[in-house]
Order: C-alpha cells, then structure tokens, then sequence
C-alpha cells in the first residue's frame, strides 16, 4: 500500500490542472509519430518488480471433530509491499504473436494469515512466492504486448503444528496472470502485472483437524533489460509507428469497462477480546469508468476519472455469534467500490501511458441481522463508507479511438461500522478494504 500511496501523491496535484480552453486556431495536420526501428522481440531478458500483495486461505475444520464450526477464510492486504526478481525467453513466433517463459521469485513484507492471533492460530504467514510460467502474448502495437501467464508455481508457509513445533514449508501451487509490456528503448521495456496463485492442495496441520487452502494476489510494475536475439532469430514487426502514421491523441474524453480479481478483507475488533481476523477473500468483479484527459509537452497526461467496481464478497466467523437463538457465521459483506479519480502520467511511447491516480472513494457494505441481533440489539443493513483511492496503471492505444489498459487499485475507508455486543454497547468495530487487478478496454472520443 505504501507504494500505491506514494505514487498517488505523485498523480493528486497534476491531477487537479484543469482542461484549459483554447482560442479558435487554424485547422492543423494531426502530428505524425516519426517511424521507429523494426522491433523484435526474441531474446532473454533479466528484470525486476516492485507492488502489493493480498493473501487469503480457505479454513476448514472437516467433521466429525468440529461438526459445529463454518469454513471461513483468513488473511490480509500486506502494508509493506513487496519486490521480485524475474528471467525469461521469449520467442516472436509472427509478426504479431509472442510466446516465451519466465521464472520468477516474490518476496513479501509479511502476508499474514490470521483469526484469533499467534497464540492459537497455526498457519501463521507467507514470505515469498515462486513460479516458472509459459507466456503467450498479442502485440496491440509493434512496441506493445499484452499476454496471459500460467505454470506451476510455489507459496512459502510457515507456522506451528504438532502443539507448539514450527514449520517453513513450500506448498506446490498454479499461477495464472495478465500484464502489458511496452518497450520504451530497443532493449528496455516496462510492465505492469497482476497475478493470482493459488495452491494445488491443502496444508494440513494437527492430524488433519485443520485444513488451510492458501492464496496469493499480486499487483506489480517492473522493468527488465532485453539482451539482442542472434541474427535471424524470429519474426520481426515492422517500424513502429509506421512512416506517416497519426501519433493518438490522449486529449479527450474516454469511456470503458473492465474485469477485476478483488482482494476483499474485513477487520473485525472487539473491545474486550481484541482482534478475530482479519478476513479476507477473493472474487471477480467488474464495472465501467467515464473519464477525461488532457495531453500536454507531448509526453504528459493528466485526466479525471469517476469509476465503479462491483463485485460481492461473503465474510464467515467459524465460532459464530454464540447467541441466545442458535449460531450465525455470516456476520457482513462487501458489495462494491465507488472512485472519483484524478490521474498523472508519462507517456512511454506515444500510444502507451503510464500513470498513478488517486482520489475519496467509497466501499458499500452490509451487516448481517441474524448474527448481529443474535448479539445484541443492533442496527443492521447495507451502509456506504467514506475513504479514499490509489493505485496505477498502463494504458495503451490498439486503435486509433480504442485502447486497453492494466490497473492496481487499494481502496481503503476512514469510517468503521461500529457494533453492540453482550459486555456493553459499541463493543464490536468492522472495517473494509480491497485490493483489485483490473483489465478493461475503452472508447476515445
């Protein structure tokens, strides 16, 4: 989050430069991007990567031990961040398509596991994740590769079991992803990625009475040095952009939709107990967003924004509301992400824009009736709380009015929903957050 942040801070006061209007000029010629050398992109290539990471593990307590207890699923948004290192090959198989393989290792500050704290808890945390992945990719542009990502892969786990000895294992696991690549040098080239592993099967602990089922959401952006195929290694895309071709212009108005893998996580305190979680799951989603940007010194970009992501996340307790009427474990919900953005950006080619955005925002959530007032007596139901939004992105042009774009969002609230309990009033506090990987396409006019 730490990194989203500080890019935002980046992106809020360029942001804010309004749109100035123009005396009437004479009709111009519409700029022409002077031809590029022929790219190819066949080669090995080393890089390295910086972004957030959301974990979340499927808890199980299987029958006939716990016929009482719920699934419920633990884990966190890492406050600190985290940093990889990646190597590869590709091969351009045609003037159009990109095939290759990468390996790759992500470090994380710390992505926690947890329902009731250390003393109880036995998966503990995830430090780092690893996958060797085949990639297979289109180029948008001749500089411009958008590509998909899946392999086997590895999620470090460490914790205690057999009452009280630690572990530090790695769980085999599946990763997929989707990113954009632009070369912004003939041998330098720029990404932003999102990718999901999880594992292939679950970690059990304490002779099978518990079962955790963990996952890892990742948001990057990262650069790498391509080293020069040998000669005749490949296809080759021609120049790019093509003699006489019209560089796109970013000034105006776009609007577009997108798909999202969304990080959910809820806090759940009480006062007299401390905290049980936090919670955390992942879904898809998806949603749509107007905007407006202005280009200008050439390379610049500034813009406004108004998005909205919906998607619907369940929250479970496994020991429930242990109420007076029976035992609830459904105690809330999240159900969607409203954003008022303004965004900064360079441009890395003249169809490619990378950029931070930043704004308030607001996340709608609900509180379940049966287990709050199996508690005690509460006000319950759907409430929309105030906070804010960063995040960044590539976004690329395809056609000449068209283009495709990557984001990492974390959407964090100042409000918290505040609950009574059975030793007084406002002794439970709930608080929402996400952290979501979104791609979409858009219409520029």
């Amino acid at each position: 989050m730490a990194f989203f942040r500080c890019l935002a801070i980046a992106a809020l006061p360029l942001g804010a430069i309004s749109f100035a209007s123009a005396a009437p000029q004479p009709s111009a010629a519409p700029p022409v991007a002077p031809p590029g050398p022929v790219v190819n992109w066949t080669g090995f290539y080393i890089g390295g990567a910086i972004g957030e990471d959301a974990a979340s593990a499927r808890y199980n307590r299987p029958p006939p031990i716990y016929t009482s207890y719920s699934d419920t699923w633990i884990g966190s948004i890492d406050p600190r961040g985290a940093f990889g290192l990646y190597v590869g090959f590709n091969y351009q198989a045609l003037p159009w398509a990109v095939v290759g393989v990468e390996a790759s290792q992500t470090w994380f500050g710390d992505a926690s596991y947890r329902e009731l704290g250390s003393t109880y808890d036995l998966l503990e945390r995830s430090n780092y994740v690893g996958a060797v992945a085949a990639r297979a990719g289109i180029l948008m542009r001749p500089d411009t590769l958008v590509y998909g990502k899946i392999g086997p892969a590895w999620i470090n786990v460490k914790g205690f079991e057999n009452f009280g000895d630690t572990f530090n294992r790695d769980l085999a696991a599946v990763q997929a992803g989707f990113g954009v690549e632009t070369l912004v040098r003939p041998n330098i080239a720029l990404r932003a990625e999102a990718s999901y592993t999880a594992a292939a099967r679950s970690l059990s602990l304490e002779s099978d009475s518990d079962r955790y089922t963990p996952s890892i959401l990742l948001l990057q952006v990262g650069a790498e040095y391509k080293f020069d195929a040998p000669a005749g290694w490949g296809a080759q895309a021609p120049s790019s952009p093509a003699a006489g071709t019209s560089a796109p212009d970013w000034t105006g108005f776009e609007v577009g939709g997108f798909a999202s893998v969304n990080g959910d996580k809820m806090t759940y305190f009480d006062t007299n107990q401390g905290e049980t979680g936090p919670f955390a799951r992942f879904v898809l989603g998806g949603g749509g967003f107007l905007g407006a940007n202005y280009q200008f010194a050439q390379r610049y970009v500034v813009g406004a924004e108004v998005s909205a992501n919906y998607d619907h996340v369940d929250f479970l307790n496994a020991f429930g509301s242990s109420g007076y009427y029976g035992t609830y474990y459904h105690f809330g919900s999240i159900d969607d992400v409203l954003a008022v953005t303004a965004r900064a950006g360079w441009l890395a080619s003249s169809s490619t824009l990378i950029y931070a955005k930043g704004g308030p925002a607001w996340i709608g959530m609900s509180t379940d009736w049966d287990y709050w007032n199996n508690i005690a007596p509460n006000t319950t139901g759907r409430r929309t709380l105030a906070g804010y939004q960063v995040g960044v992105g590539v976004e690329t042009f395809v056609t000449s009015n068209v283009s495709v774009r990557v984001e990492g969002l974390y959407t964090g609230v100042g409000e918290k929903i505040v609950l009574n309990g059975t030793n007084g009033p406002d002794e439970f506090t709930l608080r929402p957050s996400t952290l979501a990987a979104t791609t979409g396409v858009a219409l520029h006019f």
